[in-house]
């Protein structure tokens, strides 16, 4: 029997990836896609005629406990980003969307469940308990200009090619005005977590780009960043930022 990907109840046969909330923003008919790629080889795509994603890994305890809780929460944040109405990104701010990103980067891998997920069972379930960011987790936000559309990319990125080195999770979503990015390292398994473990990006102005709501500043972050990603080209430029530096992924205790 299938089983939620958050807990050990049986997994409902249909949850919403992006929230129902969020999507109805959006007119059906406007093409949203989800896109895989591990390695830099692209696994699979998926076009959104309406904008949705199903996924067959979540339980209705889950779906309306304390994901709706989340859910709840993140709302008047997302809808006051989209419309312009904030600002500055408070600690408080920071920390919700951090969760709702790395929740929802988490959900995602369950679009297309017969390739191996990479985060692990018990990252979902301290997700669920606590909400709990995996460690070596970096989470942003930046403003899209001219991109009206639902977009989601997610890329597994490795130090070699041998898969013994550092691995990488790059989640790059946009929603209309709105991108948010989630960037996981794992150190090989014979490294402690707490290993320190830095990488390269190609080119850009990303320091303007990118607003980091994880981990947390107690200092608010002014909204929006001065340079905005323009069309669906810049979401795509965001996605491959750390492509280019695959092989410069390295580790030091």
């Amino acid at each position: 029997m299938r089983k939620c990907m958050f807990c050990s109840n049986p997994g409902k046969t249909k949850e919403h990836a992006w929230p129902m909330w969020l999507t109805s923003r959006f007119p059906a008919g406007e093409m949203g896609r989800m896109v895989a790629e591990r390695g830099g080889d692209r696994l699979g795509e998926w076009p959104t005629v309406k904008p949705e994603l199903i996924v067959k890994h979540l339980c209705a305890n889950c779906n309306n406990g304390w994901m709706s809780r989340l859910e709840g929460e993140t709302k008047p944040i997302a809808t006051s980003l989209l419309d312009d109405m904030l600002e500055a990104l408070d600690s408080t701010i920071q920390a919700i969307l951090a969760v709702w990103a790395v929740k929802t980067a988490m959900v995602l891998e369950a679009v297309y469940p017969a390739r191996p997920w990479f985060y692990t069972d018990s990252e979902r379930e301290h997700m669920r308990l606590t909400r709990a960011i995996p460690p070596l987790t970096e989470v942003w936000v930046a403003k899209c200009i001219d991109q009206p559309n639902l977009f989601s990319v997610a890329n597994d990125l490795w130090s070699d090619d041998s898969g013994l080195g550092v691995r990488a999770r790059l989640t790059t979503m946009a929603f209309g005005a709105l991108a948010v990015q989630v960037l996981t390292l794992r150190p090989p398994s014979d490294n402690p977590e707490t290993t320190h473990l830095t990488y390269d990006t190609s080119d850009g102005p990303w320091a303007n780009v990118l607003v980091p709501v994880w981990p947390i500043n107690s200092i608010p972050h002014a909204w929006p960043p001065p340079v905005g990603l323009r069309s669906e080209n810049g979401i795509e430029t965001l996605a491959t930022r750390l492509r280019p530096a695959i092989d410069d992924l390295g580790g030091a205790a």
